[in-house]
């Protein structure tokens, strides 16, 4: 079951504030959304005293979606952050905003669904899609899914029926038998799985339509601020490093975190949620920011991604990926024997 409201919404932020001392520890303002998983790495570092260790008093501002958030950007009223991987080209190409690490994959939770009973059928003569409706939030990751998915049909999109929805009409009007393909991200697939017998027919991770998550950094402050830009990125790994390693209670901290955020889903979609989001710990996020042998990894990723957001107009013009993503905050991490340790949670 999926819930959230505005005022839940607000009270997550109240539960990251962490007690702090002006007089200890400097103040940092860190921009996020409430209750998703990307997020987590923030509260579980308030629950475990984490920003304390790093000499960090946090602030954090709570936007209801990734474009508010960038447009934030350009009056300064925060410093860092995690945003989806849309808004972080947007905010490359419009304020300068750096990318400094990936957040998670979310790629395997942007899904085209489809009622069980029709799964076989698709799949088997995947051109009975022709002339059939797809709800879809035109121009979004899902949307970039969805793309891709048609091009290993041999289909495109003038081949079937788009109705743009928001993806809590997408719900409504598939529940009540409208729509051939839902096209979904989470926490909603969970909805669809639980309450309407709906299966994934085809996600970004089966059409390599990668969406990955952003660790960002405005640019000034990265340049005036390289040391507590390091030690913020230092909590996020430990944070990550930490949820790898202990999957149950990571459930429970979910928990904690989605419900203070105005978000009800069940254990199993909690589960779900960490199974179907990869997390990469500081090698693997250097790994994939390694430009050794030419673009890197997330740099790929994003170059398909860059390429749908200027088809259907979002981000005109959109940088190059590897004039915003950067690897020297990691870098500069693992040169350092304490924040290594740290980030690693040695």
């Amino acid at each position: 079951m999926f819930k959230r409201t505005l005022l839940a919404a607000g009270l997550a932020v109240a539960t990251l504030a962490a007690p702090a001392s002006a007089q200890q520890l400097t103040r940092l303002n860190i921009s996020l959304q409430p209750a998703l998983y990307s997020m987590v790495p923030l509260h579980l570092a308030t629950e475990q005293g984490w920003w304390r260790q790093m000499g960090i008093e946090p602030n954090f501002s709570s936007f209801p979606a990734g474009p508010p958030q960038i447009a934030a950007a350009a009056a300064g009223t925060w410093d860092v952050g995690i945003t989806g991987s849309a808004p972080g080209v947007l905010g490359a190409a419009r304020f300068n905003i750096r990318t400094i690490a990936i957040s998670n994959d979310e790629s395997a939770t942007n899904t085209l669904m489809v009622r069980a009973a029709d799964l076989a059928g698709i799949r088997a003569n995947p051109a009975s899609l022709r002339g059939q409706r797809v709800l879809i939030t035109v121009n979004t990751t899902v949307d970039y899914v969805l793309q891709n998915c048609l091009r290993q049909w041999n289909l495109t999109r003038n081949d079937v029926q788009v109705v743009n929805l928001a993806q809590a009409q997408i719900l409504s009007a598939f529940s009540t038998g409208e729509g051939r393909i839902a096209g979904l991200w989470a926490p909603n697939i969970y909805t669809a799985e639980e309450r309407m017998n709906a299966v994934p027919l085809c996600s970004g991770s089966d059409a390599n339509a990668i969406v990955p998550g952003n660790i960002i950094v405005r640019e000034e402050f990265m340049q005036r601020n390289p040391d507590m830009v390091a030690r913020y990125l230092a909590v996020i790994l430990r944070g990550i490093a930490w949820m790898k390693a202990n999957p149950d209670q990571t459930v429970q901290v979910m928990n904690r975190f989605y419900q203070a955020g105005g978000v009800t889903i069940s254990e199993a979609a909690l589960r779900a949620e960490i199974a179907r989001r990869p997390l990469f710990d500081l090698e693997q996020q250097l790994a994939l920011m390694s430009r050794a042998n030419g673009p890197s990894q997330a740099d790929r990723w994003y170059e398909g991604l860059s390429a749908f957001l200027a088809q259907v107009g979002t981000v005109q013009n959109p940088p190059a990926p590897s004039a915003y993503i950067t690897d020297e905050v990691l870098r500069r991490i693992a040169a350092n024997p304490q924040l290594r340790a740290f980030a690693m949670n040695q």
